[in-house]
């Protein structure tokens, strides 16, 4: 089931830009990255290749968890979710990443340029926001 966020919680899923993304590693444990996302209609879509660890992770175990933090380190909202990996229609999720990153519009060549780098696109479905 898809949670949904408090009012507080969305806003800072919205306005923030980065986050500590978990995956689980084939021994159970967890790998933590840094993530720039874009939280679209109740979802965070996460850009990577198909070299990077989180991708395998990913594809191996869909439980993830984000920690989105605030500049000035309160409030945060971490949170809970299944993630799928969608290798083909990637482009507008990437774009909506791009556009919530930068202030540049989207390159012309951005469809391949995505192709060239391999890259896929993470959609996490969110189970539980907290605190």
């Amino acid at each position: 089931m898809v949670a949904t966020p408090t009012p507080e919680q969305e806003a800072i899923a919205r306005e923030e830009k980065l986050a500590m993304m978990a995956t689980v590693k084939k021994d159970g444990s967890a790998q933590l990255t840094p993530i720039n996302y874009a939280y679209v209609d109740g979802k965070f879509l996460v850009s990577t290749t198909k070299d990077r660890v989180k991708y395998h992770n990913v594809k191996r175990n869909p439980k993830v968890s984000l920690c989105i933090i605030r500049k000035d380190w309160h409030p945060y909202v971490t949170v809970y979710g299944d993630a799928v990996v969608e290798e083909n229609d990637i482009v507008d999720g990437t774009a909506e990443i791009f556009k919530h990153m930068s202030d540049r519009p989207v390159p012309d060549n951005f469809a391949a340029t995505l192709k060239e780098q391999r890259r896929v696109l993470i959609i996490v479905s969110p189970t539980r926001f907290i605190p």
